[in-house]
């Protein structure tokens, strides 16, 4: 494991709100408002996550017709949450 890789996993591992919405994120895109109803928080303290998550360039943003963004996880961002994932399983 690089440095900047376990830069990563301790920057997401250290928020369960982060580690939460990756997981999610992993499995399909949602909107802010979606991901805090689902973890049931202020959607306020998830959009602040995400912006975390995007400026560490494991979530990208994508505007729809809507006023509403969704994010994904990116391919950086599926290799931290499969390490974190595989090292919970154990």
């Amino acid at each position: 494991m690089t440095a900047n890789e376990s830069t990563l996993l301790t920057f997401v591992k250290g928020s369960t709100v982060r580690s939460k919405l990756l997981e999610r994120l992993a499995l399909r895109p949602h909107t802010p408002t979606e991901l805090a109803n689902i973890e049931d928080k202020h959607v306020s303290h998830v959009s602040r996550a995400l912006l975390e998550l995007k400026t560490w360039g494991l979530v990208s943003a994508t505007a729809s017709g809507s006023r509403e963004r969704y994010y994904r996880i990116t391919s950086q961002g599926y290799a931290v949450y499969a390490t974190i994932s595989l090292r919970t399983a154990k």
